[in-house]
C-alpha cells in the first residue's frame, strides 16, 4: 500500500512538473521576440544592381524597418525609408501590415519605379507581407520568402 501511494505521489509529481514544462515552451514558443537586427544586400537586376541596406527593430506586436538603397549604375539614384508596422506570429511565420511609409527627404525614387523592385509593404501603407524569420544559433535571423532564403539578419543591441 505505501509502495502505491509513493508511486502515485511520484507519477502526479512527474505530470505536473511535464504540464508545467510544456505549457512554458508554448508561452515561449508563441511569444514574439523583441530583436533588433541589419541586413545588407545587393539586388541584381537586368541592367543595374543596388546596395541595400535593411534595420529591422521588432518590439512584441510592433515593427519598425529602416530601409535605404542605392543604385551601381546611378548612385545619386537612392531611396530612404522607414515603415512602422503591425505583426502577429505564427511560429517562425511573421504576417507584417504597414501603417506608415515614410519617405526621408534624401529619397529621390519614384513610388512606381520602386515598386519594380521592393514589395508594396514598403512604398504603400496597408499593405502586407507574410516572411519566414527563423532564429540561427548565432542571434541571426534568416529571413525567408515563401521557403526562398531572402537575407540574413544580425542582431545588434542598439536602437533604431
Amino acid at each position: 500500500m505505501v509502495h502505491k501511494n509513493l508511486f502515485s505521489a511520484v507519477l502526479g509529481v512527474i505530470i505536473f512538473a511535464e504540464a508545467i514544462y510544456l505549457t512554458y515552451s508554448y508561452v515561449q514558443f508563441r511569444k514574439i521576440e523583441s530583436f533588433n537586427c541589419v541586413a545588407n544586400l545587393v539586388q541584381h537586376y537586368s541592367d543595374e544592381y543596388y546596395n541595400i541596406s535593411l534595420n529591422y527593430m521588432i518590439r512584441g506586436k510592433f515593427g519598425l524597418l529602416h530601409i535605404t538603397g542605392r543604385s551601381n549604375e546611378n548612385p545619386k539614384k537612392i531611396f530612404n525609408r522607414k515603415i512602422s508596422f503591425k505583426l502577429q506570429r505564427n511560429g517562425d511565420l511573421y504576417y507584417m501590415v504597414s501603417e506608415k511609409n515614410i519617405k526621408l527627404p534624401d529619397d529621390n525614387f519614384n513610388d512606381d519605379e520602386l515598386a519594380l523592385y521592393e514589395p508594396r509593404f514598403i512604398i504603400t501603407p496597408g499593405q502586407d507581407i507574410y516572411m519566414r524569420i527563423i532564429k540561427q544559433r548565432s542571434s541571426s535571423f534568416v529571413f525567408m520568402v515563401d521557403s526562398i532564403p531572402t537575407y540574413v539578419c544580425n542582431t545588434y543591441s542598439g536602437g533604431n
